[in-house]
């Protein structure tokens, strides 16, 4: 709990930086020789980009991977020098490689168009590295088999090769063998350039996909639920909203929006104030036929009674025997749901969950 939110009566996260570092020293000792980048784009996945960076950063990571430009002004900012590189996986934005030089963000570029800008403003600066993005079968960004047959290599200052996985946590599926081995491929002819494939899931898959850097995300935030590993990672966020009101209702009495869930006895509930518009998803709500989420409260399960609405949810307290009070804080995310198990409930990923959460829910840091 957190005594300065539990003043104000409002939701919020905890997060434990001292998590994050040390999953980050996990990860990095797991995959050597391999480098360990991070990946921060999102603000750092909703965790506050600046506080996060800054860990990884005194945790010994040198490089980072953010979405564009814009974050990687942001990022550069904050760190106040050089020293750190910084990779734009969306690729070069139109109109602004002197961007990109000036504040030394390089640009993860996928495309013909791209590279044919990036070559027009550099002609007398070339040695400014760019990192180029390999289509292996996510057919999203990234160059294509016969697009990277014709790259002429004696033109380009190529620090990084990068490919993306799009079922590494299916262990089930051989497709991100299959990328593998068209990355190997595609980048054969590129002697001496560092690689990367591995995203969280793939860390884990298999050594194999560790090539010469491995970019986490997920995993240093909330530890990794996935596939199994004998590096256990610590989840780095604790969430939690206030109980605002406490009633009675008698069998026969409908919840919330829509009057989809009618309590079938007298039935005791909890209105927790946290909805849709912190980030919690709709999908939670339950119906007298469907069950949807819970929530904790001392350890005891308490699940969502009807909708899910904008700033409020109900929730079941019916059989919690210990006494539940006005201003009250109700578990959402800690040590007896995971967000993983949230995301699960919620037809979701944690991913979203995460990075959804937003101002409302206030951010306290801490060290421990």
């Amino acid at each position: 709990m957190n005594d300065d939110a539990q003043n104000m009566l409002s939701a919020f996260l905890n997060i434990n930086l001292k998590s994050i570092s040390n999953n980050y020293q996990k990860i990095s000792g797991m995959v050597m020789p391999a480098i360990c980048a991070a990946t921060v784009k999102a603000d750092a996945y909703g965790l506050g980009l600046e506080q996060v960076a800054l860990t990884l950063q005194k945790s010994g990571c040198k490089y980072f991977f953010v979405s564009d430009l814009s974050e990687g002004v942001r990022l550069r900012n904050i760190f106040g020098s050089n020293d750190n590189i910084i990779y734009a996986l969306n690729g070069l934005k139109p109109s602004m490689t002197e961007e990109y030089i000036a504040f030394k963000i390089t640009p993860v570029i996928g495309s013909p168009a791209e590279l044919e800008e990036y070559y027009a403003n550099t002609e007398e600066n070339m040695e400014n590295p760019i990192a180029l993005h390999f289509d292996t079968g996510f057919s999203r960004l990234g160059f294509d088999g016969v697009e990277i047959d014709k790259l002429l290599i004696d033109r380009l200052n190529i620090d990084l090769i990068v490919s993306h996985l799009s079922t590494a946590e299916d262990i089930e599926s051989n497709i991100s063998e299959n990328q593998l081995k068209q990355l190997l491929k595609y980048s054969d002819r590129f002697v001496g350039v560092k690689k990367t494939i591995a995203n969280s899931a793939a860390i884990f898959r298999d050594k194999s996909f560790l090539l010469d850097m491995v970019r986490p995300g997920i995993s240093l935030y909330c530890g990794y639920n996935g596939i199994e590993s004998s590096n256990r990672l610590e989840p780095a966020i604790e969430l939690y909203a206030p109980i605002i009101q406490v009633k009675d209702l008698k069998a026969g009495s409908t919840i919330g929006y829509g009057a989809s869930y009618v309590a079938k006895k007298n039935t005791r509930i909890a209105l927790v104030e946290f909805g849709y518009a912190d980030g919690l998803p709709w999908s939670l709500k339950s119906t007298n036929q469907e069950t949807g989420g819970q929530f904790y409260i001392n350890d005891h399960a308490a699940p969502i009674l009807g909708r899910v609405s904008m700033d409020i949810v109900a929730i079941d307290i019916t059989k919690i025997k210990s006494d539940i009070k006005r201003g009250d804080f109700v578990e959402i995310i800690g040590s007896n749901q995971n967000i993983d198990t949230l995301a699960k409930n919620a037809g979701t990923i944690s991913y979203e969950i995460l990075t959804r959460l937003n101002s409302r829910v206030k951010k306290f840091y801490k060290y421990v």
